[in-house]
């Protein structure tokens, strides 16, 4: 096994029969699926820490999409040694689908499955997407939004992981964090879907005010999907809900290798 990696928040266990890798949403790192549990039954909770946020804060936080997928698909090679699926929440989904498109071209394991929460896909214009300020629902962000109101939105997500207050001196790195992050969804905009040949799980929310769990059904154009509806807003999948980790571990494993047999 690798030494300790700086992209994952802990180092992966040998003998763990699956991985799922944990990808963020704008402005956040690792430590906003503090509240998950190491382990989802055989299934190992692998959470990635990019450039640019929490221990990584003063590293240059991604730009673009394509340098994104190929930087940390070289990264993360080391660790696809047994089955694993990619998640990502909002932009998180959009990482977790363009890094799945960048494994599968490389000379590794493919990911067996990708698990996309609460967002369109890509080849949705941006401003489907990011609407602006009065315009949309408290959580949707837009990159016209002023540092004031990023630092709102920056406390309530604190907030929803147990966090009541963050140091105040270090809000304006985390809109920094942020402000970059909503730069680089804005500006990605592929004209056509990419599919990826492996299953995809799309996760909608009852109670989403972004995006509603019938808009998941569009990921059908990325390749054959399995969808699901859970109870909860926009940020219940930070708490780790029973419901939302049954669907990774058992949705992982019934694809858990190549021939679709178990380990």
């Amino acid at each position: 096994m690798p030494r300790r990696s700086r992209w994952l928040a802990q180092e992966p266990r040998a003998e763990s029969t699956a991985r799922v890798f944990c990808l963020p949403f704008a402005g956040t790192g690792a430590g906003l699926l503090r509240q998950w549990p190491h382990r989802i039954g055989p299934v190992e909770v692998c959470r990635v820490q990019l450039p640019g946020r929490e221990n990584r804060i003063r590293e240059e936080a991604f730009a673009d999409f394509d340098t994104f997928a190929e930087t940390t698909a070289e990264a993360l090679a080391p660790y696809l040694d047994r089955p694993y699926a990619l998640f990502g929440h909002c932009m998180g989904a959009l990482l977790a689908h363009r890094l799945a498109v960048a494994l599968e071209a490389r000379p590794v394991r493919p990911p067996a499955r990708l698990v996309v929460s609460s967002s369109l896909p890509p080849h949705f214009p941006p401003e489907t997407r990011y609407r602006p300020p009065g315009t949309a629902a408290e959580g949707i962000y837009h990159p016209s939004m002023t540092d004031a109101e990023l630092t709102g939105e920056i406390r309530r997500v604190a907030r929803a992981q147990g966090q009541p207050e963050i140091l105040a001196e270090l809000l304006p790195l985390a809109v920094r964090t942020l402000r970059r992050d909503l730069d680089m969804c804005y500006r990605y905009a592929p004209a056509e879907p990419t599919p990826v040949r492996c299953p995809i799980t799309t996760v909608g929310w009852s109670r989403d005010p972004d995006v509603a769990p019938y808009e998941m059904t569009v990921w059908e154009r990325y390749g054959r999907v399995d969808h699901h509806t859970l109870d909860g807003d926009k940020l219940t999948f930070i708490r780790a809900p029973q419901p939302l980790m049954d669907v990774l571990a058992e949705e992982l494993l019934a694809n858990a290798t190549d021939s679709g047999e178990r380990r």
